[in-house]
């Protein structure tokens, strides 16, 4: 995500934090610019293991979703696996979520 929205000129991207039972807690809005020195000053994730989950992530999915469809994307419990469910519409979180940024 930030390789694409810095080479897109977006500014700014939102992150998401879960708790240990997968729910998301916070958000934080950061300039994507800084994303790559605040990753590496504490030490959250490493880029070639994110750029390949990504990958995997993003061809499944290409190969899977219908367009014109709304579907859920989680991590099922104990959060070792993905799942793709068919929503009926958008959930009320992402979208009261989005109203808020």
């Amino acid at each position: 995500m930030q390789i694409q929205s810095f080479l897109a000129g977006v500014p700014y991207v939102v992150i998401g934090f879960r708790d240990d039972a997968g729910r998301l807690v916070r958000t934080e809005r950061l300039r994507t610019k800084d994303i790559t020195h605040r990753v590496k000053m504490k030490n959250y994730w490493q880029g070639g293991v994110c750029l390949a989950f990504a990958d995997e992530v993003l061809c499944w999915l290409y190969g899977t979703v219908k367009e014109n469809e709304d579907y859920i994307l989680q991590f099922a419990s104990p959060f070792t696996r993905l799942e793709l469910l068919q929503a009926q519409s958008c959930p009320d979180e992402i979208t009261s979520h989005v109203k808020q940024l």
